[in-house]
């Protein structure tokens, strides 16, 4: 099987960011910037190439989707442009991906995310897929493309909606009987300095994307059921009231446009 790390970045001046992601094997860089152009070189010391697509495209999703037509690797690892991988990442990736060979989908273990892994791996399902991030997420990519799986480039950083691309991803993988595994394993950590995109804290604004990206997920009925449940469990983090934060999220399930209501 070979491995391809599949990037999506901004405005990178050069391809610097191959080393100070620690990546030593295959990558694709998707760099959002202001010139379209397609850099090609090899990884010093490694038997691995690092190529970057130029674009002048804006979207996070319609980056991936760009790494998705360009890749030719069998397993594609999604990064972002805040991780630091480990020497060991690709050993790790393969061997799960050779100790679960009924899995189409992994994920893997990240540092520094904030989040709180499960100790023992598990094949996640119809709710536990949304505990999913991107950084987490590897696949096989001929099964992604014969499903026809794409991001959807209404949702994600660049969009105006907020995040929650990935969450639609992995739906659509198991919508499409796509078999998602979990493996406690760390392959990266995050970047603890670094600054998300759209995220600026659990305010009405994000709460409305919130509300509006779950009900594209799930559909009315689910979202608010979600919506209200995620209220409790999450309201240490927020910046407005429990009240507050269920009617954001009402109001964005309910808007009937392609955007939420500002």
């Amino acid at each position: 099987m070979t491995l391809e790390i599949i990037l999506s970045c901004m405005h990178e001046k050069d391809m610097s960011i191959v080393e100070r992601s620690n990546i030593k094997g295959n990558v694709l860089i998707v760099n959002q910037c202001d010139h379209n152009e397609y850099i090609e070189k090899n990884i010093k010391g490694a038997n691995a190439n690092a190529r970057m697509i130029c674009t002048t495209e804006r979207g996070l999703s319609k980056s991936r989707n760009m790494c998705l037509d360009n890749s030719n690797a069998d397993i594609c690892q999604i990064s972002d442009d805040d991780e630091w991988f480990e020497d060991d990442y690709q050993d790790k990736i393969l061997k799960a991906y050779n100790d679960y060979p009924q899995a189409d989908v992994i994920l893997f273990k990240i540092g520094n995310s904030g989040k709180r892994y499960p100790e023992k791996a598990y094949r996640m399902g119809s709710l536990t897929f949304l505990k999913g991030s991107s950084w987490m997420i590897s696949f096989r990519r001929a099964k992604i493309k014969e499903k026809g799986i794409r991001f959807d480039e209404m949702m994600g950083s660049g969009t105006g909606n907020g995040g929650q691309e990935e969450t639609m991803f992995l739906h659509d993988c198991l919508k499409n009987k796509l078999w998602i595994q979990f493996v406690p394993i760390q392959i990266a950590s995050l970047d603890p300095e670094s600054a998300s995109q759209w995220f600026s804290g659990y305010n009405k604004q994000y709460f409305l994307d919130r509300g509006w990206a779950i009900r594209r997920i799930l559909g009315w009925p689910m979202a608010t059921i979600y919506c209200i449940e995620y209220a409790f469990a999450k309201r240490k983090l927020f910046d407005v009231s429990i009240p507050a934060a269920i009617w954001y999220m009402f109001k964005g399930i309910w808007s009937p446009k392609e955007k939420p209501k500002k």
